[in-house]
């Protein structure tokens, strides 16, 4: 039989270090294991290891990421709405800006 890798003092350890705020992948280098041992355990213990508050702005003032221009490539509309990028075909669509 193997021995486990979490025994009740490394457990402990990990919940001061995760109350402190260190991430899973910080907490396991500390360790020498792997992120997802950290998640693993942490999820088994969740009484111990509460989920994190992620705090992301509200939609209103978040910037949607500006389309990708590829120079040899073109938007188009499709007949159903649809939006698709095709390959540029200069007698149509003119030289490559």
């Amino acid at each position: 039989m193997r021995s486990l890798f979490w025994t009740e003092d490394k457990i402990v350890k990990a919940q001061k270090l995760w109350q402190q705020g260190l991430s899973a992948r910080e907490i396991a280098n500390l360790f020498g294991s792997k992120k997802n041992t950290v998640i693993n355990m942490a999820h088994r213990n969740r009484d111990r290891f509460p989920a994190r508050q992620v705090t992301r702005p509200p939609p209103e003032t978040r910037e949607a990421p500006a389309p990708i221009r590829h120079p040899d490539r073109v938007t188009r509309v499709t007949l159903s709405g649809a939006e698709v990028t095709m390959p540029r075909v200069p007698c149509i669509d003119g030289p490559a800006s």
